[in-house]
């Protein structure tokens, strides 16, 4: 069986962005939850944890290769397409 290389590639890095997009919500998680394991559920969350979530997805490393990998699936899916 001849698997497309440019499928192949598609799904590579679909799964590397997943991965990535996993890494960005636990570092923003874990940010925000701090080191009190009984504010895990963010319903629960007040000001000050939103603030070190959205601080964390600024500046975790997760979320400087995402707008790149996400931009290079989006020229696949576009060469898939329209040939």
């Amino acid at each position: 069986m001849n698997i497309d290389p440019i499928k192949q590639r598609l799904a590579a890095r679909k799964l590397v962005a997943d991965r990535l997009a996993t890494d960005l919500i636990m570092d923003c998680e874990r940010a925000a939850s701090g080191r009190n394991s009984g504010r895990v559920n963010p319903a629960q969350w007040n000001g000050t944890d939103w603030r070190r979530y959205v601080h964390a997805a600024a500046h975790s490393p997760a979320a400087l290769h995402l707008p790149a990998l996400y931009a290079s699936i989006g020229e696949i899916e576009t060469t898939l397409v329209h040939g």
